[in-house]
């Protein structure tokens, strides 16, 4: 007997996450996973063509709905990563491939919008950093202005995709209001912004609710997922926003820590902190009104990979390291600025390095100050994080499931942690907003939390090695400056 389902799309930097869930009650039911390459054709460029994204999503909602079986799929719900920009004609086609997030060639674009005056910079509400959509716009537009001339739309990751399903281009706050391009006092497009750096305003697309149907599954999509065509497709969001909907967090006293590639700190907010040259993000939430405040880790699980292959090491043995010699591994200290940082730092032109280094230090020091460099990170964002300082964080990520990690974060930290038992938080806030679109009675997350982890006696260890490695960044960043 066919049972109803909510089908949604999280499309990552470098994979596609595909959900099934119940419409009844978000249980899951399926899902699949499709991995798509990062295209690093340059030093600090970072792209990914759409066509592999669509690709890579065929194969994964197909392989799901097998795994489902006997589903009826009444609504599609979709969300992405953030910053990006895919440069679309009017058909859709992108006229060149998508800039990510993680993308740093934009970093003299930047300097439009710090030239602006000080209350227009301060309603945007956010760092000024070359990885999101605005700057990578302006850098298109002024080194491929053939490119540019021949595109309709500038849309977000995300919103390319729905536009594939749809043949409609949108977007949503959740996801325009880190752009760079949004006024989060007025809530919409911030039309002067976009014409004091250069842009066309006629590329921006319409922006509508994240829970509302943004249009309904085309025949061609359709045929290609092995869905039946005229299915609703919800707007979607920003996949933190997303994620915030999937655990259920709304509380401004609270706080979450999701690991991944990177490490996002989150707390919902009751206004938009407008602030001089804030040093965290202020993004809108995917319901109709809200807002939220991020300290954005860029170098999380993405550091300890890049340690982990340049030393031949298994994550077993990596995580293993954490408690191999006392807190501070020997001396050892390690900024994991791989790729730039943002919160609390802002620095496009930072970069990683191991301090400490002597005859003494083995190989599981090294190790394990790469795994204290990132904790650490983390607490040096949640020490900027608005708001007052919380008394437990909530605990989501897959980067946060490992015993080991999990262990050390709470010592760095000191702060009782209580792990999200949730698979993919992205995925089940955009299977709710897919139910949402289809005018589906309302149906909640279903969260469930691990037992709490607690600080250890060694918590106040790491004091003293977090005070080195707060002065090391600083010096670090102060050279490249």
């Amino acid at each position: 007997m066919s049972r109803d389902g909510l089908l949604a799309i999280d499309l990552g930097t470098s994979g596609v996450k595909v959900l099934v869930v119940s419409a009844d009650d978000a249980r899951p039911l399926a899902e699949a996973v499709a991995t798509y390459p990062v295209v690093r054709a340059q030093p600090g460029w970072a792209e990914s063509d759409p066509s592999e994204w669509w690709a890579a999503i065929v194969s994964a909602v197909r392989t799901a709905l097998a795994e489902a079986g006997e589903v009826r799929v009444v609504s599609i719900g979709i969300d992405g990563q953030m910053h990006g920009l895919v440069l679309a004609d009017s058909a859709g086609r992108p006229v060149r491939k998508a800039l990510l997030w993680a993308d740093r060639r934009a970093v003299e674009q930047v300097a439009r919008w710090r030239s602006l005056p000080d209350h227009i910079v301060r309603d945007l509400a956010n760092p000024i950093t070359p990885g999101m959509a605005g700057p990578l716009w302006a850098w298109v537009a002024e080194h491929e202005p053939d490119a540019l001339s021949s595109a309709s739309w500038a849309l977000l990751p995300k919103d390319w995709v729905r536009h594939r399903l749809t043949g409609v281009a949108a977007t949503e706050p959740s996801d325009a209001s880190a752009t760079l391009l949004w006024s989060l006092g007025d809530d919409g497009w911030a039309h002067e912004v976009v014409s004091s750096v250069g842009l066309d305003p006629s590329l921006l697309p319409e922006v509508v609710a994240s829970r509302s149907r943004a249009g309904e599954l085309i025949t061609s999509a359709a045929g290609e997922l092995g869905l039946s065509p005229g299915i609703s497709v919800a707007a979607g969001a920003a996949d933190t926003a997303a994620g915030l909907l999937g655990t259920g967090l709304s509380d401004p006293a609270a706080v979450q820590i999701t690991v991944g590639s990177g490490v996002q700190i989150v707390r919902p907010l009751l206004r938009p902190s407008l602030q001089p040259d804030p040093v965290t993000h202020t993004y809108r939430t995917a319901d109709d009104t809200g807002w939220y405040a991020m300290a954005a880790v860029q170098n999380g699980g993405l550091a300890l990979d890049w340690v982990r292959g340049v030393f031949s090491a298994s994550w077993d043995e990596l995580y293993a390291s954490a408690r191999e010699h006392p807190p501070g591994a020997m001396g050892v200290t390690f900024v994991p600025y791989l790729t730039g940082e943002r919160s609390p730092v802002i620095s496009a032109g930072a970069r990683g390095a191991f301090f400490g280094l002597d005859q003494a230090a083995d190989r599981a020091a090294v190790l394990q100050a790469a795994m204290e460099g990132v904790a650490f990170a983390a607490r040096h964002a949640l020490d900027a994080l608005p708001g007052r300082s919380p008394t437990a964080a909530r605990l989501a990520g897959g980067g946060a499931l490992h015993s080991g990690f999990r262990s050390l974060l709470v010592d760095v930290l000191n702060l009782p942690l209580e792990p999200l038992m949730l698979r993919s938080p992205s995925a089940v806030g955009s299977a709710l907003l897919a139910g949402q679109a289809a005018g589906l009675p309302t149906i909640t997350s279903p969260v469930v939390f691990d037992d709490p982890v607690l600080p250890s006696a060694l918590a106040v260890d790491y004091d003293m090695p977090y005070d080195r490695f707060r002065q090391l960044s600083a010096d670090l960043i102060a050279a490249v400056r």
